[in-house]
């Protein structure tokens, strides 16, 4: 049975823009990962009481790239090319995860302002998307280290993860998960994606 997920960012009446982090903010996020470094900015922004997206763009350049939602063709025609990801997605504190292909770009073929995309297989992943409503798109790799509760996260966290207007994450594709044991695939991939990212107009300084 194929399964189909319907992702409705929030409605905009203009062109998002990304939001970034102060100066103050980058300066707070920092001092954050120096003491847990392993922790994804799903994770983090809990804990530090901002959005998400001002945590992802306060990260240092090592950790971190960032562009504007306008290069959303370009980076997801990348991720298509991850043979699996493990996909989170947090709505209104409604977590899903769950691993497989990355569906690839079928363009828009609807009456309406959703973009359909289509994982391979007869039983591949359909979503509906709205990549007009996407203010920023970042990637992370992330060392791993101890977390809140002690615990040492063994690995690297490395994700691509997009943001709308809410300035939270619609869903993150993540290669590798410090501390969890995924499918290890992905990874030489995330690096072609990150690279190309890294060649893009940043969307925020760093």
């Amino acid at each position: 049975m194929i399964t189909t997920a319907l992702i409705a960012l929030a409605t905009a009446t203009a062109a998002p823009q990304a939001t970034c982090a102060t100066p103050e903010q980058a300066a707070a996020v920092r001092s954050f990962y120096t003491a847990l470094p392993s922790a994804p900015p799903l994770v983090a922004r809990r804990h530090m009481n901002l959005a998400e997206e001002v945590v992802s763009s306060g990260l240092p350049a090592e950790y971190a790239t960032g562009v504007s939602g306008a290069h959303f063709k370009a980076v997801w025609d990348s991720v298509a090319e991850w043979p699996v990801a493990f996909f989170i997605m947090d709505q209104k504190g409604w977590i899903m995860k769950f691993e497989g292909p990355v569906p690839a770009l079928l363009g828009n073929k609807r009456n309406d302002a959703f973009t359909d995309v289509k994982a391979p297989g007869a039983n591949g992943l359909i979503s509906h998307i709205r990549p007009d409503l996407v203010t920023s798109i970042h990637a992370v790799e992330l060392p791993g280290g101890k977390g809140r509760d002690g615990k040492t996260r063994e690995g690297m966290t490395r994700a691509v993860i997009f943001y709308d207007a809410s300035q939270e994450s619609v869903f993150g594709l993540y290669a590798s998960l410090a501390g969890e044991d995924l499918n290890k695939a992905a990874i030489p991939v995330f690096e072609k994606t990150m690279a190309l990212m890294r060649a893009l107009p940043q969307v925020c300084g760093r």
